[in-house]
């Protein structure tokens, strides 16, 4: 016995089915054909159509008194090209973020540098412990922990992007490469500060 097939399985088949032919259709004919392109019973192929038809997978236009159904690749490519434009946007707004949470971090570190130092204090020795005791470390590891939730955050989003773009790599480090500019290593993605 074969295994059985995933909803989603099926609508693949069905969607396949449909470019292949490279026609348009109606409810009659494909109610005569999917049954045997999708291993669907007969009167379910109206609920599979309705949803492919809901998620925007299938096209339907009515003509005259009845409806007419296709999906051409073109429409699959439009469809992938608006999931990139999404993500790209989603990761540009997240990169202009670590963006300015790194030049708030610079910022801060250059005006701690140029801070005097601790030696006229009363009670501060002048040892990087006593700028520890000063709640500077734990201000700088502050700093640091931001900087590693920034990082996950991006993996993250990464995660996201391969997601959307369904496993096409070629797409996910072409994103990748545009997002993170100078910073983008061939293979590996963002590189490590």
């Amino acid at each position: 016995m074969p295994p059985k097939l995933s909803k989603s399985a099926r609508q693949h088949l069905i969607l396949t089915h449909l470019r292949a032919t490279g026609t348009c259709h109606t409810l009659k004919d494909l109610e005569k054909t999917l049954p045997s392109v999708a291993s669907i019973n007969g009167i379910q192929v109206k609920e599979y159509i309705q949803a492919l038809t809901d998620e925007n997978r299938l096209r339907v236009e009515k003509i005259g008194s009845g409806n007419w159904y296709w999906s051409f690749a073109s429409d699959e490519k439009h469809e992938q090209e608006r999931h990139l434009a999404r993500v790209s946007a989603e990761v540009e707004k997240s990169r202009k973020s670590c963006t300015e949470m790194m030049a708030a971090l610079a910022d801060e570190t250059a005006r701690r540098e140029e801070e005097p130092e601790d030696e006229g204090k009363e009670g501060v020795p002048h040892t990087p412990e006593g700028r520890t005791s000063d709640g500077r470390g734990s201000e700088l590891a502050g700093f640091r922990q931001d900087a590693l939730k920034w990082t996950d955050n991006i993996y993250v989003l990464e995660e996201y992007l391969r997601k959307l773009a369904g496993g096409d790599r070629q797409m996910v480090e072409e994103v990748l490469r545009e997002c993170y500019g100078d910073e983008y290593v061939d293979g590996e993605g963002l590189r490590e500060l």
